[in-house]
């Protein structure tokens, strides 16, 4: 090997120390001196010399990424490179597949829109394949006939229905007109539809169970397609008496609250309030209410 002895520079290494020659730079750094000033030494043949492998300086170390563990070899294989090693391997936590840092999946380049838009399978490279619209199916009159008499069962089944409901029903679903009106001749026909014990029976049920005049009832008719003679005829069955005594019996079940004595005036405005509601007219309804409150709460109680 090749060394200089007793050549000193302005570094200040004292003269005799020994250094090889391969090892001095050469790109005239304020150490060593600007390129025009070249030491005799350098131009020796010794300084020409190419220096042994084992002396030449290698390739420097390249530094480490932060947080990066240095990589070393043990027992089932290097942790540096091998398969499932932490730094360099395939699943490594510093830049294999599926790692931590920088790899596909990575928790640290990944965000959760990125993912959505760039991933396997998502929403942005999968298209779906739009299915053509489906042809309209044209059914025959028997089939429409099959199905309009399928719907009339149905409503019938659940409750009785006026002929207007029923219409209004195949028509929603888009039964043609002139089957619809078949069908309901027919129904009509075998007494399945029959508006006039339709409307006795909705006069009834509505006067017993909610109290309501003949005036609120004969709107609910009307709302149903039942008007003119056939709901008058069906109104026959209510006359002032049992509205009168349906209208008493309502307002009494209401005064049993002691709270009803405290204020006449207050609880008459609410009781005559909820007759009008259910139909009777305001002359009945104060006449009514008044007579019922002094019977309930006459002055020999207290």
């Amino acid at each position: 090997m090749s060394t200089t002895k007793g050549q000193g520079g302005s570094s200040g290494i004292p003269q005799g120390s020994e250094r090889p020659l391969w090892s001095f730079p050469a790109d005239g750094n304020s150490e060593w001196g600007s390129p025009q000033e070249i030491p005799v030494w350098a131009k020796s043949d010794a300084a020409l010399e190419a220096p042994s492998a084992e002396q030449a300086p290698g390739p420097p170390e390249p530094k480490k990424a932060f947080g990066e563990r240095q990589g070393f070899a043990g027992r089932g294989g290097q942790r540096a490179g091998g398969f499932g090693s932490k730094s360099s391997g395939f699943g490594s936590k510093s830049s294999g597949f599926g790692n931590k840092s920088s790899s596909f999946g990575s928790k640290s380049s990944r965000s959760r829109s990125s993912y959505k838009d760039n991933s396997f399978g998502s929403s942005t490279t999968r298209t779906k394949r739009e299915k053509p619209p489906a042809e309209p199916v044209e059914l025959s009159d028997e089939q429409w006939a099959s199905k309009g008499r399928a719907i009339l069962l149905r409503q019938l089944t659940a409750s009785s229905k006026s002929r207007s409901q029923l219409r209004k029903k195949l028509m929603e679903k888009e039964i043609p007109e002139s089957i619809a009106e078949e069908l309901l001749d027919r129904f009509e026909e075998i007494q399945l539809v029959d508006d006039e014990s339709f409307a006795e029976a909705w006069v009834r049920s509505r006067a017993r169970s909610k109290g309501l005049a003949r005036s609120a009832i004969r709107r609910e008719l009307r709302d149903k397609g039942i008007e003119g003679d056939m709901a008058e005829t069906a109104l026959e069955q209510l006359d002032d008496e049992s509205e009168e005594a349906t209208a008493k019996d309502l307002v009494m079940r209401k005064l049993r609250a002691p709270s009803m004595a405290v204020d006449k005036e207050k609880s008459v405005r609410r009781l005559v309030g909820m007759l009008a509601r259910k139909g009777y007219s305001p002359s009945v309804a104060f006449r009514i209410v008044n007579e019922a409150w002094d019977e309930q709460f006459s002055e020999d109680s207290y």
